[in-house]
Order: structure tokens, then C-alpha cells, then sequence
């Protein structure tokens, strides 16, 4: 077993170079110095800062200032951290930052209040100073909220109960993560794995049917030993988000959570229902898994299993760099000429060593380039992150060179677009060029696994959440029978009758840790159906197409999604992206098919 290397016994080149944020240290703290005077000064602000349009414009700038610079600060600290996260000296610098970044938080709070309590005539008044341009969007965007805002009083004491609110995912969290605990399974080598949140994803793929059924089983029965704690923390999350809706003057608690994007309560449930309507497509998916695992009855915990035998080829970091150049070559030179950038410039941390933050990332900020964070173990897998974390680092990189500081951001709803893009791209492209009919089956199943993943099961998930809200705003009282006889019809009907769906999946969703975060994993199935239509287009050529790709890369947060993505032709509420991305899982199905007779 080779040993894993401490941080000092990488190469350099192998890591990345963080010059572009900071020399050293020693400019680090000067400019932590610099923050900590700008925050007493726009605390001085608070009482005039509305008098005027100069008084109103200097504390925008000032915040802006603010903001900017922690943000340098706090993504170096984090980077730093996450190269060796028992470092000492690492460590103490992310502490310095954070708390700042909390004395930032509190002595900027007043700023967004009250320009929503001041007479809004004076605000876009104000806003037609040319001086002001680029914050335009912003404050209108907060002005859309002064109907939804409390009175200052109000909104201090619900502040107030901040942590108290949170109390029911932390809970949640403890229980699942520290005090939960499943017992032991025997693997397929006859080892006896700890059976954790962890340690299940790997077991229910295993090989060994007798492995699989344990390792399920053993997991929802322990999640069925404190069904009706968790369901309590649950309820409180609804509770919290219908009272929250209540109060602010929302329709609803979905309508408040699809506010902030300008998305309409009717956009979510179209989705549902066309994702539902194309339902069968799933089926014959599963239909072809109970085929080539040769078994009598699909049962739940065979339907993780890869369709193929896993494909053990490994690749140095120089082919893999080389692969992900080539596929992504389509989208035109400029953009390659970026991606050399990352790979030549030392953006890219490669390799695991002692103590590294593990996973991928890509993190950057306005003031410096995006990084990306890799843990290269040489696998075709880990190819495809490469692509994915580069289009992440692209799409900011594109975004911040375009936008001034207020607009460079995207928001969440449009964050896995890019990255989705370079993914499938580079499968499209392994696909295409690979000779061994082993190496694409693996990535066929991949391919297929991404979509029962991400636009069915996170559909799935989205309606639930959904008909819990919905049931709560109608007077029902969530207890765990409910909630988990909802979650078991809801798998019967996205399984299908092919599938034996095992009863204890109706205790699966006490441990989704995304439904303390209401409202949010719909965005997973739209991010991947407007990427198959960006990734279509492109492959097709579609004549002007990649030119506008590349012009919505760059538009950052300068208008909601949903325009946004009309530069690229695409209506979301017409529903025939979700329809066109299920076209191609259809198509893929066909390809493995062909593939594995051929085999």
C-alpha cells in the first residue's frame, strides 16, 4: 500500500500557486488591518448614510470595498486550510478571517433594512445617478422585497430566534452523522465494514446480491429507530417555512423560496409533472437492469448496482489533462486557451496528501483566479471531475472578466450548468474515440446513472418536499406516518411495477439532509436538462450557437435565470428541455444496449 504524502513531499508543480491572491502572509494581514478600519467606518454611516445621494452612493462603495476584500482574504484562508487541514498556522488565519467576516456581517446588517424602510420614490430617485449604475440591479432586486419586510422591530426579534430556528437541522444533523449508529455488514471479501452514511454508498453497489440487501436493510432499520425524532425536526423546518410565508405576505411557502429567482410557483410543479409524464423512460431503464444483473425481481438495493463491471483502467494526469483538452476543444479557442491556462498557470492542487480537504471543488473570487481542488486517483471518474471543476472555474472566470463586482455573481440556479456541459462533453467525446467496448459500457452506465440521479430521484425529492408544504398549509399534522407512507407512494410510482420497492424505503427520506434546505435539489434536475441542450447544440454545430454559450458564461447575476437563459434560446416554462434531455437518456439506453450485445 503506497503511503500518502504530507503536504511538503508534493511536488510544486503538482500543487497550485495561491500568488495570484497573495505573495505571503504579511499581505494577508495588512489587508485584514485594512478591512477591520473600513468596518468602523461604515459603521459611523449608519444615521446618514440615506441623507443624500452622495452619502447614499459612499456607503454602497464602501460596503462593496468591504465585501471584496474579505472575500480575497476568505477564499485564500480557505485554500490554504484545505491543502493540510491539521496545519496550525493554517488554521489560525481561516479563525482570524471568520471572525471578521462575522463582525462585517453585523456592523453591515443595517444597510439592507433600511433602504427598505426608507421611502422608495428617494431610492429610485437616487438610482438614476449615472454614479449608480452598477448597483442598480441589486437595489431594485431588494426593493421587490420592501412588501415582504417586517417592520424593523418585527424583523430584529425574528432575527433574534435565528439560532433557535436552526436548532432542527443541527439536531437532525447530530443524529444522523455522531449519535445514529447501523452495526457491522460483511462485504463481498468476507471483511466487516462499519455500516455508515459513508460506507453505504459503496456497499449497495457491491457485486454481491447478499450485500446489498444487508447493507439496506440495516440502514433503514436504524433510521426507523428514530423515525419520530427526525420526523419532529422535520416537521419544524415545514412548520418554520409556512408560518415565515404566512407572516411575510407570501401565497405560499414554495412561492417564497422561488421569490428571490423571480420563478413562478407554476414553473416547480410543470416540472414534476413532466418529469412524471416521461416516467417510462426510467422504466425501461430499470427493465434493462433486471436484465443484464440476470435477477428475478429488481428490488431497490439492486438498483444502484452498475449495469457493467467497472471499468479499472487508470490514466496519468498528462492523458487525462491531454483527454480533457481534446473534448472540450469544441467550444472554440479561447476557451481552450483558458483551460491551458489552468493547467500550465498551477490552478489545479492534483493529488490527495496527508491532511487534504477531500472531494473537488472549484473556488475563486473577483480579485483573483479560480482554483480548483483535486483528489487525481487516475480513474475515468476522476477525468470527468477535472471537466467539471473546470467548468465551474470557467464560468466564473468568464463571469468576472464581464461583470462589474455587483453583477459577476450567479446564483445557484444556474451554477451546474457549465460544469454539467464539460461532463457530458467529455463522455460524448471518450464515446466517440474509446475502442474498448468495456470502457464505454462503464461510462454508458455513468451517463445513465447521472440521469436517474439527477432529474428523476431529485424530482422525486422536490415533490415531496412540495406535498409535505403543502399539506402542512391545508391543517394536516405531519407525523411520521404521514411523511413516510407519502415518501413510499412516491418511490412506487417513480420505481414503476418493475421494481419491488422494499418497505424500508419509506424511512430513506429521514436521512436527505437537502430537505433542511427547502426547495432546493429541483434546481439538480433543471441544471442537467439545459445542459444537454447547451451539450446537444454544440455537438450538432448548430450555427451561432457556441458564441451564444459563451456570451451567457459571461453573464453572471446581471439579470434573474430564467431571462438569462433565453440568450440561449431556452424557455424553461415551456417544459421541452426537461423532454429533450430525457430524448437523450433514451438515446443512451439504446447505445448500452447495442454496446453490451456487441461486447
Amino acid at each position: 500500500m503506497e503511503k500518502i504524502k504530507t503536504r511538503d513531499e508534493v511536488k510544486v508543480e503538482d500543487t497550485w500557486d495561491l500568488s495570484d491572491l497573495y505573495l505571503n502572509d504579511q499581505d494577508y494581514y495588512k489587508d485584514l488591518e485594512i478591512i477591520q478600519k473600513n468596518i468602523k467606518s461604515i459603521k459611523e454611516m449608519k444615521d446618514t448614510f440615506l441623507d443624500s445621494v452622495d452619502t447614499f452612493l459612499a456607503c454602497l462603495e464602501l460596503e462593496m470595498k468591504i465585501d471584496r476584500m474579505l472575500t480575497k482574504a476568505y477564499v485564500y484562508a480557505g485554500l490554504k486550510l484545505d491543502e493540510d487541514q491539521g496545519n496550525a498556522k493554517s488554521q489560525e488565519r481561516k479563525g482570524k478571517v471568520d471572525v471578521l467576516q462575522n463582525e462585517a456581517v453585523k456592523e453591515t446588517a443595517f444597510i439592507r433594512p433600511s433602504i427598505l424602510e426608507a421611502d422608495e420614490e428617494v431610492i429610485r430617485c437616487y438610482l438614476k445617478d449615472e454614479r449608480l449604475k452598477d448597483y442598480r440591479h441589486t437595489i431594485l432586486d431588494l426593493l421587490r422585497y420592501k412588501k415582504h419586510t417586517l417592520s424593523t422591530k418585527e424583523e430584529k426579534l425574528l432575527a433574534s430566534f435565528g439560532n433557535v430556528f436552526s436548532n432542527s437541522d443541527k439536531t437532525a444533523s447530530y443524529l444522523r452523522n455522531v449519535d445514529l449508529t447501523f452495526g457491522t455488514v460483511m462485504n463481498e471479501k468476507g471483511e466487516e465494514v462499519e455500516l455508515t452514511d459513508s460506507s453505504y454508498s459503496k456497499l449497495i453497489t457491491s457485486p454481491s446480491r447478499k450485500v446489498r440487501k444487508e447493507a439496506f436493510h440495516k440502514l433503514y432499520n436504524g433510521y426507523a429507530s428514530v423515525k419520530n425524532t427526525l420526523s419532529s425536526t422535520y416537521e419544524a423546518i415545514v412548520e418554520q417555512d409556512v408560518v415565515n410565508a404566512n407572516v411575510r405576505g407570501y401565497k405560499n411557502s414554495l412561492s417564497m423560496y422561488l421569490y428571490e429567482n423571480k420563478i413562478d410557483c407554476k414553473f416547480y410543479e410543470s416540472l414534476i409533472q413532466k418529469v412524471k409524464a416521461n416516467l417510462p423512460s426510467l422504466f425501461e431503464y430499470f427493465s434493462l437492469k433486471k436484465e443484464i444483473l440476470g435477477v428475478d425481481e429488481l428490488h431497490l438495493y439492486d438498483t444502484y448496482v452498475p449495469l457493467v463491471e467497472e471499468n479499472d483502467k487508470t490514466y496519468t494526469f498528462q492523458e487525462a489533462e491531454q483527454m480533457v483538452l481534446d473534448a472540450l476543444s469544441v467550444l472554440g479557442d479561447d476557451y481552450v486557451s483558458l483551460l491551458k491556462k489552468a493547467f500550465q498557470n498551477r490552478l489545479i492542487d492534483k493529488y490527495p496528501n496527508k491532511g487534504k480537504k477531500g472531494g473537488a471543488y472549484s473556488w475563486g473570487c473577483y480579485d483573483g483566479e479560480p482554483h480548483v481542488l483535486l483528489n487525481f486517483d487516475g480513474t475515468m471518474n476522476a477525468i470527468s471531475t477535472i471537466a467539471h471543476e473546470l467548468g465551474h472555474s470557467l464560468h466564473s472566470y468568464y463571469s468576472n472578466r464581464a461583470n462589474c463586482y455587483q453583477d459577476h455573481h450567479y446564483v445557484i440556479f444556474l451554477a451546474e450548468i457549465a460544469s454539467t456541459v464539460n461532463e457530458l462533453l467529455f463522455y460524448h467525446y471518450f464515446l466517440k474515440h474509446s475502442k474498448d467496448s468495456r470502457e464505454k459500457l462503464s461510462v454508458l452506465n455513468q451517463m445513465l446513472d447521472l440521469f436517474k440521479a439527477t432529474i428523476f430521484r431529485q424530482t422525486m425529492f422536490a415533490e415531496f418536499e412540495l406535498k409535505a408544504h403543502q399539506a402542512r398549509e391545508k391543517g394536516e399534522v405531519l407525523t411520521q406516518e404521514f411523511l413516510s407512507q407519502m415518501y413510499y407512494e412516491l418511490n412506487q410510482e417513480y420505481f414503476g411495477k418493475n421494481v419491488v420497492v422494499d418497505d424500508a424505503i419509506r424511512y430513506e427520506w429521514l436521512r436527505i439532509p437537502h430537505f433542511y434546505t427547502p426547495f432546493y435539489v429541483y434546481q439538480y434536475a433543471t441544471g442537467l436538462s439545459v445542459a444537454c441542450y447547451i451539450t446537444k447544440n454544440i455537438l450538432e454545430g448548430k450555427e451561432g450557437f457556441r458564441e451564444k454559450y459563451l456570451s451567457f458564461l459571461q453573464t453572471g447575476g446581471r439579470d434573474y435565470p430564467l431571462e438569462l437563459l433565453k440568450l440561449i434560446d431556452v424557455d424553461m416554462e415551456n417544459g421541452t428541455v426537461i423532454e429533450d434531455a430525457i430524448s437523450l437518456m433514451n438515446d443512451l439506453l439504446i447505445e448500452l444496449k447495442k454496446t453490451y450485445k456487441e461486447k
